[in-house]
C-alpha cells in the first residue's frame, strides 16, 4: 500500500462521505469488501488503498472503479477520462445525501468545545 506523507487523509474523508451517503458503516463495508476494519483505521492515517482494494470498495459503494482509484489518488482523473472531477450539483444529490454532506460541513466548521 503507499502511504501519504500527510495526517490529513483525503482518501479517508472520501471512503467517510460514501459511508454517509450510503447509509453505511464501516462494519458493512468491512462485510461487503472483505478487508479487515484495520485497513480503515490505516487509511485515516493516510494509507492508501491498492488497486485491488480500490475495485472492492467500488463494487461495495456500486461505483466505478475509476472513480475510487482517482479519490484514491492511484490514477489521475485524465488516465480515467475523467476530466476536471467536480463536486456534484446539489439538485442532482437525494436529500440523504444532501443532508450527509450538509451534516458533515456542520460538524467541520462547528466549535468543538460547545
Amino acid at each position: 500500500m503507499t502511504t501519504d506523507e500527510s495526517a490529513d487523509s483525503p482518501w479517508w474523508d472520501w471512503v467517510q462521505r460514501q459511508l454517509d451517503d450510503h447509509g453505511m458503516t464501516t462494519a458493512r463495508l468491512s462485510e461487503l469488501t472483505g478487508l479487515d476494519r484495520s485497513a480503515f483505521t490505516r487509511w485515516r492515517r493516510g494509507e492508501r488503498p491498492t488497486l485491488d482494494t480500490a475495485r472492492l470498495v467500488a463494487k461495495a459503494f456500486g461505483i466505478s472503479p475509476l472513480e475510487v482509484m482517482v479519490e484514491a489518488q492511484l490514477i489521475f482523473p485524465e488516465e480515467a477520462g475523467m476530466k476536471g472531477m467536480r463536486s456534484p450539483d446539489p439538485g442532482a444529490l437525494t436529500d440523504q445525501q444532501l443532508v450527509a454532506e450538509l451534516s458533515r460541513r456542520l460538524k467541520r466548521s462547528s466549535p468543538s468545545d460547545t
